[in-house]
């Protein structure tokens, strides 16, 4: 049985709304809305520019008043740019076209965490408290799972889960993984040894697993050989069963959505249905939604989640990117908007970012393309620096066997010193200290694997590398307005395969190699930029990714409605099958006799 708790599994919630009709193939002038601050004479100029230059209707020009500094609250980025911008889309008819957000020079760059309310605060308290004490109780069963075993045939201990995870669901699901393994060895070992001297042992594992995993771990239905040694169901673990079964569906997200009325009730049918680690499971997820640490954001990242309200998707940590190109392409969600932004440290700047990306598709994206890596070699599954750096490895043996590009590889430790006549370059690693060795073509692209490398570019002194790169004449990068993990950025022989292509925009390129939202990421440059449409470029293994232009895209009004109806309905089911419940069912385990454990 699969434990309906795990919140991750929220988003199939949303992926049956409404019919949905095909799109364009390409993306298209009307695809793309511009936003520029209305209180800013450059702002609208460069928003102007780049309407004329690409063909876009002035009416997909919107215009918002905005304060002109980098940074705006949570409730401002809500008031000033997500309700406004939403009615603007529907005013003019553009909600159901519209795929690409274009920020420009004036639209500030991150958006501050939320602030949490007195009432949210209280919940957060009582869901960490409710942590603690599950914590301790599911060790405590761990150590009794274990005294069950012969020494000699109890598991070695498992690695310690890494300190840095910070998300309290990732420590729990490390945690029930330990436990669940201790009770499947008692369970396996008294499975062994059946006869009269294991019975009172395999009545005690009976009692602690009904604490571990509650009624949804004790009916759990037999398969093969075992199903018809499995005694019939009494009255009253039908009764429970029948229950799981109408509340098992019910219960899948809840974590992620805010539990504001009947948290009681909630927390005692979680506990009974699916024991202490329900109920860690469950205040887990409660923990990660009110804990605001991390949920700063770009605004253009947390732009792609427009049409998402606030209640549904994690505002509190980052939401993986369901175009990003290892996802199952599905059109029966909320719309994902692409955005990039023409923004540099001044509006001339940020106009050439446009200027040059024609100028590159005319005349095709000439230089030489480097790539500086480090030499490392990947260390196991999670080592994301020495696979990123295999990555970079990869991108040029890659670009230098299938396109007549010059390819220079630097593995030794040192950044590269002298990089001329660059038409794409990605690297690492010197933390916001910019090396003015680089002299980028029209047309150039390229982003350092650093981070915060895009606190601002506007500020004179600002050394991070998106700045001082625009400042110097590149036409499309990357960066971060805070500490974003190395897998917050594309791989690099991913996005250099894609962009390569000629089959995608590079703001397709970039949403099909990110695989986060609602984050510290940003893209510079114009996003319908392809230097390498109609050119020879670098073939795609089949199959390629599904381009986010020809994915399903409906009405966002009407499936943001569709999506919230959905969710309260769901509640509103769950509690009313458990205050039923709890008029008609006690809550006592069965007997050995009646029940065995599986």
């Amino acid at each position: 049985m699969i434990h309906p708790l795990r919140f991750l599994t929220y988003a199939s919630l949303l992926m049956t709304v409404v019919p949905l009709s095909l799109a364009q193939a390409d993306l298209r002038p009307q695809h793309v809305a511009v936003l520029a601050n209305a209180t800013n004479p450059d702002s609208l100029a460069v928003a102007r520019h780049y309407a004329a230059q690409r063909n876009i209707p002035s009416e997909h020009i919107i215009p918002l008043t905005l304060p002109f500094r980098d940074t705006l609250t949570r409730l401002e980025y809500e008031e000033l740019v997500v309700m406004p911008l939403r009615r603007a889309l529907e005013v003019q008819a553009l909600h159901a076209s519209v795929r690409v957000i274009v920020t420009t020079y004036g639209i500030p760059l991150r958006v501050d965490a939320p602030q949490l309310s007195e009432e949210e605060h209280r919940r957060l308290a009582e869901a960490q408290q409710l942590v603690k004490n599950s914590r301790t109780k599911l060790e405590h069963l761990k150590r009794q799972f274990e005294q069950l075993v012969p020494e000699s045939s109890r598991l070695q201990a498992a690695s310690p889960f890494p300190a840095q995870d910070i998300l309290e669901a990732a420590r729990t699901a490390a945690l029930v993984s330990r436990v669940d393994r201790s009770w499947r060895t008692a369970l396996d070992h008294l499975r062994q040894q059946r006869g009269p001297a294991t019975e009172r042992p395999a009545q005690e594992l009976l009692q602690l697993t009904q604490q571990y995993g509650g009624w949804g771990i004790m009916l759990q239905k037999r398969t093969g050989s075992e199903a018809s040694d499995a005694p019939a169901d009494t009255p009253q673990a039908a009764a429970w069963r029948t229950l799981l079964d109408r509340s098992g569906p019910l219960w899948v997200g809840l974590g992620l959505h805010p539990i504001t009325s009947q948290r009681p009730l909630l927390y005692r049918w979680a506990e009974r249905l699916f024991g202490v680690r329900g109920v860690l499971e469950l205040a887990s997820a409660e923990v990660d939604r009110l804990t605001y640490a991390y949920a700063d954001a770009s605004l253009d990242s947390e732009l792609s989640l427009l049409w998402w309200d606030r209640d549904l998707y994690p505002v509190a940590w980052r939401w993986d990117n369901p175009l990003f190109q290892d996802h199952a392409a599905s059109g029966d969600q909320l719309p994902i908007l692409m955005v990039s932004r023409l923004d540099a440290p001044t509006p001339e700047l940020a106009k050439g970012l446009v200027d040059r990306a024609l100028q590159a598709e005319r005349t095709g994206l000439n230089g030489s393309v480097y790539f500086d890596a480090r030499g490392l070699q990947p260390d196991g599954a999670i080592d994301t620096y020495g696979h990123y750096d295999h990555s970079l490895r990869e991108a040029a043996a890659l670009v230098k066997e299938k396109s007549s590009y010059n390819v220079v590889l630097d593995v030794s430790e040192p950044t590269l010193t002298d990089v001329p006549n660059v038409a794409l370059y990605i690297g690492w690693y010197k933390l916001r200290a910019y090396e003015d060795v680089f002299s980028f073509n029209p047309g150039a692209i390229g982003y350092h694997m650093a981070s915060a490398e895009s606190l601002t570019v506007h500020d004179r002194g600002e050394r991070g590398w998106c700045k001082n790169a625009l400042e110097r004449g590149i036409t499309a990068t990357l960066g971060s307005v805070g500490e974003p993990y190395l897998d917050a950025f594309p791989e690099p022989a991913r996005f250099s395969s894609l962009l390569l292509s000629g089959k995608y925009s590079l703001a397709e390129a970039y949403y099909l190699t990110s695989r986060t939202i609602s984050w510290r990421m940003v893209l510079f440059g114009d996003p319908l930029y392809n230097p390498m449409k109609g050119r020879s470029s670098i073939p795609l293994s089949t199959p390629s990714p599904v381009a986010p232009s020809d994915r399903r895209f409906g009405d966002p009004v009407a499936q943001r409605i569709r999506a919230q109806d959905l969710i309260r309905d769901r509640q509103k089911r769950l509690i009313s099958v458990l205050q039923q419940a709890e008029q008609r069912l006690t809550v006592q385990p069965p007997s050995p006799s009646q029940q065995q454990a599986q």
